[in-house]
């Protein structure tokens, strides 16, 4: 094996034989089949994120290693996408035994800030916190699918039963669309999520007009093999619940999802899980559903597998001596160590202030939420002070 080569380039000076290799990388390994893995996915971001990079690994004249990825101030790289990509890491050739962090090193980077690491060597994983991403394979038919589950969980099934009488009964008209092409669902949905976002304290990370480009350039992004699907659910014609989900040759990726309160007695968001697995049952298309790590009662419910998911920091090297990486280790040391009410607050406030980071490339937006968080931040801490002390 030669002396690998790295080279880091701007989206515009990528020739495009690198991108037909880049496909070729991807499709040869059935663990990326990920659409957040697809290379048209990191061109649609490349065209609203000027921040945007490909890294390039050669072994000889061979390309060995593609990793899209967001350069950011102080050396070091953010995912593809993020805060929208649920899954990433660099795209290896079956020929090549490279670790993450020796790719990083290699394209002069101190490190990156990740929610949703693909793991794939042990180096690069060890500091990084390990979940569980729920899968649903319906390859097997909705009714094998469907009897599967009902035994892990009989009182989820038997109160879905109940609840589809009880939307039967109340409403003379049930809609399901697999794929709804409606505006004014689309509207609906993003509003709801914003919403969600304020009420909850979160940052809204659909605010920046990056993120507003990014999305409607997936609604028009029509191919086979990747494309953004709206599935949704009416009752009386009135909006319940809807899912955007970026659809990959093999992969349905749950990604941005919302529901009204006011019909939620009938849980509308497990029925559109629920009507999309049996749809998906039904089609020639993909057969797996990715609703991502977390214990959600439906991802609990729906999921008959999980593929292991990592978040943390990947570093270049052991040691990374800049100031700023030296605090952030240091709360996260805070985070282990202080008892459990402040170690939660302080764990809420650096996801918080993570996605600030990872969303926000406008300086002053990034000022005013970095501000914000740590707003949040002291006056939670103060909170948990004051409750320990009580």
């Amino acid at each position: 094996m030669e002396k690998l080569k790295f080279r880091l380039l701007r989206i515009e000076n990528v020739p495009e034989d690198i991108w037909t290799e880049f496909h070729a990388l991807r499709d040869a390994k059935p663990i990326y089949d990920d659409p957040f893995f697809d290379p048209e996915y990191a061109r649609l971001v490349a065209g609203v994120r000027p921040d945007t990079r490909l890294g390039l690994a050669f072994d000889g004249e061979q390309l060995v290693g593609v990793w899209p990825l967001h350069r950011r101030p102080g050396a070091w790289a953010r995912p593809i996408g993020g805060p929208f990509s649920d899954w990433h890491g660099p795209i290896l050739s079956a020929d090549t035994d490279l670790a993450a962090c020796d790719f990083l090193r290699g394209l002069g980077l101190l490190g990156m800030s990740s929610f949703g690491w693909l793991p794939q060597d042990t180096e690069s994983q060890t500091r990084l916190t390990m979940s569980g991403a729920n899968m649903s394979d319906v390859s097997a038919g909705w009714d094998s699918f469907l009897e599967n589950q009902n035994e892990r969980w009989p009182k989820h099934f038997k109160k879905m039963r109940r609840l589809a009488r009880n939307m039967e009964r109340d409403f003379s008209e049930v809609e399901f669309s697999f794929d709804d092409p409606s505006d004014d669902t689309f509207s609906r949905l993003i509003h709801l999520k914003r919403e969600q976002f304020r009420r909850t304290g979160r940052h809204d990370v659909l605010a920046s007009e990056w993120a507003h480009q990014l999305v409607d350039r997936l609604r028009h992004q029509k191919s086979d093999n990747f494309r953004l699907r709206l599935v949704s659910l009416h009752l009386d014609g009135k909006h319940a619940a809807s899912e955007l989900v970026l659809q990959s040759g093999k992969i349905f990726h749950g990604w941005i999802t919302a529901y009204e309160a006011e019909v939620n007695q009938y849980s509308p968001g497990n029925f559109v899980v629920q009507f999309m697995l049996e749809a998906m049952a039904g089609t020639d298309g993909a057969k797996i559903y990715d609703a991502g790590p977390g214990l959600d009662h439906y991802k609990r419910h729906y999921s008959n597998f999980q593929l292991p998911v990592g978040s943390g920091v990947v570093r270049s090297k052991p040691f990374a001596i800049r100031p700023d990486r030296l605090l952030g280790q240091a709360w996260r040391t805070g985070e282990q160590n202080l008892n459990t009410r402040i170690s939660e607050v302080m764990k809420s406030s650096r996801r918080r202030l993570d996605q600030v980071c990872i969303s926000e490339i406008k300086p002053m937006s990034r000022l005013v939420g970095i501000g914000k968080s740590f707003q949040k931040a002291a006056a939670a801490l103060e909170l948990a002070d004051s409750d320990a002390s009580s």
